[in-house]
């Protein structure tokens, strides 16, 4: 299927009504009205997606996708995870280890990438390239020059990105801001700010060694970060 194939497929596509992507608490689908759709949608008019990474958040996911949406498809660099998503759903979803090999799976319509944070640019610009839209975890990036370059991926290849930052638009989080600067509480005069504790210290010599555990790709996880020896930590 070609690029061209793809951007036409569906109203899935319509980029109108993902505008309004950022303001839902879960991955945007386009809702079934917006597909011309009435009842319960068959195979062939739902949207199509997979998953890389099965970790908390990904696994967590799988269980929001709406009516409009069918999963097809999850990939893991540890066979563990998605040996157990396989099982909780009783699924028959293709898997994969490499995010390479679920990209180039020719019935997808989006990938949802919730990957370690280091892992985020390079799928979803793959996935662009590839055709295809995208749900992306935050942090986007580590690095602003990465975000950017995802930005001319998305705009070059004419996709539909999407970043995880439910909190900075969900509904009772813009009443509430709302409310404080329309004066709903008076004048403000103290703000009290609870913040996350720091990233935890590791030896300077750095973690020891320990053995791969079976089915995890060490290598393929760390992907472009420096290379360093397994540690579960």
């Amino acid at each position: 299927m070609t690029i061209s194939q793809k951007t036409n497929r569906r109203a899935f596509l319509k980029r109108g009504t993902l505008a309004a992507a950022a303001a839902t608490a879960l991955p945007y689908f386009v809702p079934r009205h917006a597909l011309g759709m009435s009842g319960t949608p068959g195979a062939n008019e739902q949207i199509v997606v997979g998953f890389v990474g099965m970790g908390v958040r990904g696994s967590g996911l799988i269980g929001n996708i709406p009516a409009t949406g069918r999963i097809a498809a999850i990939c893991d660099v540890d066979a563990r995870k998605t040996a157990a998503v396989m099982q909780a759903h009783q699924a028959n979803w293709k898997v994969y280890e490499d995010y390479r090999k679920l990209i180039e799976q020719k019935d997808l319509d989006a990938v949802l990438i919730c990957t370690i944070h280091h892992q985020h640019i390079l799928p979803a610009m793959l996935a662009c390239q590839a055709g295809l839209d995208l749900y992306v975890e935050k942090p986007l990036s580590l690095y602003v020059t990465e975000g950017r370059a995802l930005v001319k991926a998305a705009r070059k290849y004419g996709r539909v990105v999407q970043v995880g930052t439910q909190q900075r638009t969900m509904e009772m989080d813009r009443f509430a801001c709302e409310f404080v600067r329309d004066g709903g509480i008076g004048r403000v005069k103290e703000v009290d700010v609870v913040n996350y504790s720091g990233p935890k210290p590791y030896p300077a010599a750095g973690l020891p060694e320990e053995p791969i555990p079976a089915g995890f790709n060490w290598d393929l996880w760390q992907g472009p970060a420096p290379v360093h020896p397994f540690n579960k930590r």
